[in-house]
């Protein structure tokens, strides 16, 4: 009988990232997901500390690296402005997405 996470495990092994920095953009990306989906849990707070928890977790990998191409980003986070609110407000530099208006109209409905 195997243990619960088996599978997550055995997942994590068919494709591995090619290095350290492969790594932490896949977990960056993962991480933008993670943050758009906290704004939809936080609703009328538009903001919680589960949000704040995975911008500083966002800020510190990106020092690391570069930031996340914007077309990696959910759309609702270009959108809003939160993608470059967040890389504005830590002093990193990235290449802007095109205007909000195009964004929200390539935002799944």
């Amino acid at each position: 009988m195997g243990e619960r996470w088996d599978t997550a495990v055995a997942a994590a092994a068919e494709e591995p990232p090619a290095d350290l920095r492969a790594a932490v953009e896949e977990e960056l990306i993962a991480l933008w997901n993670d943050l758009g989906q906290a704004l939809q849990r936080a609703a009328g707070r538009r903001w919680s500390a589960e949000c704040d928890g995975l911008v500083v977790r966002i800020v510190m990998l990106t020092r690391l690296t570069t930031a996340t191409s914007w077309p990696w980003i959910p759309a609702p986070l270009l959108a809003s402005g939160t993608y470059q609110g967040i890389l504005k407000s830590a002093g990193i530099a990235f290449t802007p997405p095109p205007s909000r208006e195009s964004i929200a109209r390539a935002a799944p409905p």
